[in-house]
């Protein structure tokens, strides 16, 4: 029982780090800066992500490399009690696209890029360490596409999406202790795993006159069964502990229709929904060593993403860009978790292209994301360890931020 028990919370630590909306939409610097508003009319190879049927666009073979930078952080209380900051330093989201047209009518294209990615970290033995103290997850979709433009004002695509998941975590399990002061936080636990899923896509691209476009790409669920090993260090009441473990994560489908508007030769606004279907997240199924298993609830809902950008030409060579989005957070109020702060985001944003020569671009990008104010239940949901030792917790997140910092660069021959 002693061992079940440290099993239960150290690995249910890591399994409920997913709990919160993790997905990534940093794809491009141009992207980025334009509040993801670029799925009417992209124009270059990084249409593989926004909306691979703008693949069609492209007459020349074209290849962008970028990366963002993203660093979250922010203060927070449990049950009144103000805690160390949380900081996790800096995250890379490194992206890779490909267009190659075949004919007049179809496209192949590539793109390589992350959709879903976090990360936290805790001071060791802060007040609910039990919870979670330090958890990485990476994820890599490898995607070709294929175009094909049905008519001068209709194209459609369709695509596979590999995905490649990768999870870390750091936690500190409940361990049996004195009598009459029950279970005490142990030594780091630590569990690492991976996986490979496979998921599609399919869109389309309207042009409604000569100066107004407008897409629909959706993105179907991706299953992963995640496979692992889990490693505890020996306590005071319990031998060392390790042994596999695995769990079963849906990602969730989207929907993302947008449209681009070129107001005049000089400048182009765009806007952007997303609706995506995080209550596939409703639960995590996990197999614990020696074959236990355990089902932590979320009860994640389905959540929208709304953005807008605008692009003008300065000069010959020099663009600037502005965008804002308005994410609203899917997790559970009473149901939360501390792998990220809870709370809709604001993002503000802004980039500046550079023509370098006729077929070399460069571009940077500038976000910031303030997330409301807010409060979330951190309940102790193991059937095995009585409530007194690991109550329900009120988790208060505010001056919540996260800075990115984006660039790339593009060439067509």
């Amino acid at each position: 029982m002693k061992k079940l028990l440290v099993l239960s919370f150290a690995v249910v630590s890591v399994l409920t780090s997913f709990g919160a909306g993790f997905g990534l939409y940093e794809a491009s610097s141009r992207g980025n800066a334009m509040g993801g508003a670029l799925i009417g009319k992209t124009g270059d190879a990084t249409a593989n992500y926004f909306n691979p049927a703008g693949l069609t666009d492209t007459t020349n073979v074209s290849v962008y490399a970028g990366m963002t930078l993203i660093n979250p952080f922010c203060d927070h209380r449990v049950n009144s009690i103000q805690q160390n900051k949380m900081n996790s330093g800096w995250f890379v989201a490194p992206t890779f696209y490909l267009s190659v047209p075949v004919s007049d009518d179809w496209v192949l294209g590539w793109g390589n890029y992350a959709e879903y990615g976090l990360g936290t970290k805790y001071e060791d033995g802060w007040a609910l360490a039990w919870d979670t103290t330090e958890t990485t997850i990476e994820q890599y979709t490898l995607n070709p596409n294929i175009a094909y433009k049905i008519t001068d004002w209709w194209s459609v695509s369709a695509g596979l999406r590999v995905s490649y998941l990768i999870f870390e975590n750091y936690a500190q399990p409940l361990v049996g202790g004195m009598p009459f002061f029950g279970p005490t936080l142990a030594a780091k636990s630590h569990l690492k795993g991976d996986d490979w899923g496979l998921g599609y896509s399919i869109g389309t691209k309207f042009k409604i006159t000569d100066t107004v476009h407008a897409g629909i790409v959706y993105r179907s669920r991706i299953k992963h069964n995640i496979e692992g090993d889990f490693n505890m260090p020996a306590t005071a009441v319990s031998g060392a502990v390790s042994g596999d473990a695995s769990a079963k994560l849906t990602l969730p489908s989207s929907i993302t229709t947008g449209v681009n508007w070129d107001v005049t030769d000089d400048w182009r606004v765009g806007a952007t929904i997303i609706w995506t279907e995080w209550s596939t997240v409703d639960n995590i199924d996990f197999i614990l060593p020696g074959g236990n298993s355990y089902r932590q609830r979320l009860d994640f809902r389905n959540a929208f993403r709304y953005g807008m950008g605008t692009e003008y030409d300065f000069t010959d060579w020099l663009q600037g860009r502005l965008g804002y989005v308005y994410d609203l957070d899917p997790s559970h109020e009473n149901r939360g978790t501390t792998m990220l702060p809870a709370g809709d985001r604001h993002i503000i944003t802004s980039g500046l292209g550079f023509k370098l020569t006729e077929h070399l671009k460069f571009d940077v990008g500038l976000s910031f994301i303030c997330m409301e104010r807010s409060e979330r239940t951190i309940a102790n949901h193991k059937p095995s360890i009585p409530p007194a030792f690991a109550p329900t917790s009120t988790w208060r997140c505010r001056n919540s931020f996260s800075y990115l910092v984006s660039a790339g660069i593009s060439y067509d021959f």
